[in-house]
């Protein structure tokens, strides 16, 4: 019960601060009237597919960005495949609307998907448009394929002018989608951002996918995609010279369990100075797995939600195996040490999200429970519901992204992402605080002003703290399991440290507080006993040495429960008829991961 009071400071003392203590606004709006100096969480979604993709719309999604932020401001939408008359027997609504999301349809073929499915286009009888709405699976990997090696269409022309000049009106689409939804009221209800996905691959099949998220309305003419800049750094550079006036981005990449480990390529000396400026953010988690850690690890919990294949390619080839350390964000975090201790630069500085990567315009569609698919790479539902799961059955409902901001802002939220203070969950709404400093008291669980103490005495997730001004280091955690999910309970909070010793990389896994009070039956998902819905704790570090770098991250993690594929069988067993060529487990347990806090010796 110690986080009770804790929790309770985000709607008291600081709910009184000034409308002068606000953040600064990039754009024209009303001040929230909701400004907590101490922050609120806020729970979005940062990667959104729209029937303006490629991929959704050859499996049958007709849903638009306008679609989407209503689904995400809680209206129920429903889903393919459609009836006559437009309704379906598959309809979907979040339990709770998200405070924030961005559509981020494919920068690429944005035009091409026009083309061909716009009877007013000029292009609509060309030939591959032809093709394309009559073989659309087919055309998906023609088209795809083309696009992965940096190919345009014929029909596109010279420097893919006709394509470009398609993409202008889906472009258009999205910037007055995310503009009309954005509550620009004093109540600050939802916020919408203005996005897209570059989907950069290398070798036709391994993912360097990355999306982009706009600070405000002032955005490029048109999206760089990966035809225009084919590789990370001409991407940020073009991006430079498109995004001016006001114009702020971050790019987030993703899906790093899917690039056969060319994500985190050692960036060049000039690289080293941007790339933790471009990219802060790294999405941790999503319908496509978890890009955590490698199942080589001496970690078992990172098990969960790992795919069975090491890109795209091997997927659909049947290649199975596993990807490499070097696809994974820990390794990442460790190659990055490693590249400071020569350089003093650390370019793999990220702070961690999670996000859904549904192509069913459903953002926060995260339940396990009532899980309805989310397209993409997995199946289709342009015709019928086809017999056994509602997607392959590695996928999950994906992640959301948790940001610590002092309003629900545009502005607020953004700040909040460059700075790292933010964190990833597996779906679960967990409530998730961390910091370090030299010396917390174990006290600090029981003190009403504990937020403002940590605040002041430490450094925040994402943030870093000079090692030399340290004689302990301490870490101070607060979590608290989904409200909403009433057999929800946590088993532990995990410090995950990651240090630099004589060369080698040391990494540490720690249950700071653990708490295996409940179990769970096979044959109903039902929870017995009761366990913990809040933990605080106060670690100190006993091998604390500052003349050392090194990172610390949070795991949080909830007690098991039954994963979506395991009840559906449950529930209708002659329905789950799927085989797989790989064991896919029964139960999981959700969590959540910080971002990391940095420890650095210069």
């Amino acid at each position: 019960m110690k986080l009770l009071f804790i929790l309770s400071l985000l709607t008291i003392s600081s709910l009184a601060s000034s409308i002068e203590e606000q953040v600064y606004l990039s754009e024209d709006r009303e001040p929230c009237s909701v400004y907590v100096e101490n922050k609120i969480p806020l729970f979005g979604d940062l990667h959104v597919h729209t029937a303006l993709s490629l991929d959704a719309n050859t499996q049958g999604t007709i849903l638009t960005p306008e679609d989407a932020y209503l689904y995400a401001k809680g209206q129920s939408l429903y889903l393919q495949p459609y009836r006559s008359d437009g309704t379906s027997k598959r309809v979907s609504k979040l339990k709770k609307p998200l405070d924030f999301a961005a559509v981020t349809d494919h920068a690429e073929l944005l035009g091409e998907v026009r083309m061909c499915t716009d009877s007013n286009s000029q292009y609509f009888n060309n030939l591959t448009c032809k093709l394309y709405r009559n073989f659309q699976r087919l055309s998906y990997f023609y088209i795809n394929a083309k696009a992965s090696l940096g190919k345009s269409l014929s029909m596109c022309g010279n420097d893919r002018e006709f394509c470009l000049a398609e993409a202008q009106i889906p472009w258009s689409q999205t910037i007055e989608a995310a503009e009309k939804h954005y509550d620009r009221t004093e109540e600050c209800n939802f916020t919408s951002f203005i996005g897209y996905e570059w989907t950069g691959a290398v070798y036709s099949g391994s993912n360097l996918h990355r999306n982009i998220i706009f600070e405000n309305s002032n955005v490029p003419f048109l999206p760089v995609s990966f035809l225009d800049a084919p590789s990370r750094q001409e991407l940020w550079s073009k991006l430079d010279k498109e995004c001016i006036e006001d114009c702020n981005y971050i790019v987030i990449p993703h899906n790093s369990n899917l690039s056969n480990g060319f994500m985190f390529e050692e960036p060049n000396q000039d690289e080293l100075f941007i790339q933790n400026i471009k990219e802060p953010l790294i999405e941790i988690f999503q319908h496509k797995g978890s890009s955590e850690c490698a199942l080589n690890e001496e970690d078992p919990l990172c098990s969960f939600e790992q795919l069975p294949y090491k890109d795209f390619r091997a997927k659909f080839s049947n290649d199975l195996t596993p990807a490499p350390n070097s696809s994974f964000v820990r390794d990442a975090l460790n190659k990055g040490l490693k590249i400071k201790e020569n350089s003093d630069i650390n370019p793999f500085k990220y702070g961690f999200i999670g996000s859904t990567d549904t192509h069913l315009a459903t953002p926060g569609a995260t339940d396990e429970e009532f899980f309805q698919g989310h397209g993409g790479a997995g199946k289709s539902f342009r015709n019928s519901i086809p017999q056994g799961l509602p997607d392959d059955i590695e996928f999950n409902p994906g992640g959301l992204a948790v940001v610590w901001a002092e309003e629900n802002s545009r502005s607020s939220i953004f700040k909040a992402l460059q700075r790292k203070e933010v964190y990833g969950t597996s779906g679960p709404r967990f409530l998730v605080r961390f910091f370090a400093g030299n010396d917390f008291n174990e006290s600090l669980c029981d003190s009403p002003d504990a937020i403002s103490q940590a605040y002041e005495d430490g450094v925040p997730m994402g943030a870093s703290i000079d090692a030399s001004s340290l004689s302990n280091l301490s870490l101070f955690m607060t979590a608290q399991a989904d409200a909403d999910l009433e057999n929800q309970y946590l088993e532990k909070i995990q410090v995950i440290k990651g240090v630099l010793k004589d060369d080698e990389i040391l990494t540490t896994i720690i249950d700071v507080a653990n708490h295996e009070d409940t179990t769970l039956e096979d044959s109903s998902c039902n929870v017995l006993g009761k366990g913990k819905k809040s933990i605080c704790a106060v670690w100190q570090d006993p091998n604390f040495d500052n003349q050392e770098n090194a990172y610390y991250y949070l795991r949080v993690v909830a007690n098991k429960s039954c994963r979506w594929s395991h009840q559906l069988c449950l529930s209708n067993p002659d329905y789950c008829i799927e085989e797989s060529d790989f064991e896919t487990p029964k139960f999981i347990q959700e969590r959540a991961w910080t971002s990391p806090i940095w420890l650095e010796n210069n």
